[in-house]
């Protein structure tokens, strides 16, 4: 069976410089799950991870078309997100 890694890719953006972007593992999946139990355990991520660019910021956490998460500023405004999604290690 697989290892999944569950990653959060951070992008923050500041004064019109380029964006600086930082991935990190925030969960490694591992004992025999499928990929199906492996996406529960990223929904659970996601709803719980809080970016270190969006401490002490209201958030919400949205699901894309593809299965992975976002992380973003509850009222939609400011230079950081966190896109969270499932990896199958090889």
């Amino acid at each position: 069976m697989p290892t999944w890694l569950i990653i959060a890719e951070e992008s923050v953006t500041t004064d019109a410089a380029s964006p600086q972007r930082r991935i990190e593992i925030i969960r490694t999946v591992i004992g025999g799950k499928s990929r199906e139990e492996a996406l529960a355990e990223l929904y659970k991520a996601a709803k719980s991870h809080v970016p270190d660019s969006l401490k002490g910021t209201s958030r919400v956490v949205g699901r894309d078309g593809d299965g992975s998460f976002w992380v973003l500023p509850k009222n939609g405004k400011g230079h950081a997100s966190c896109h969270i999604r499932l990896i199958e290690q090889v």
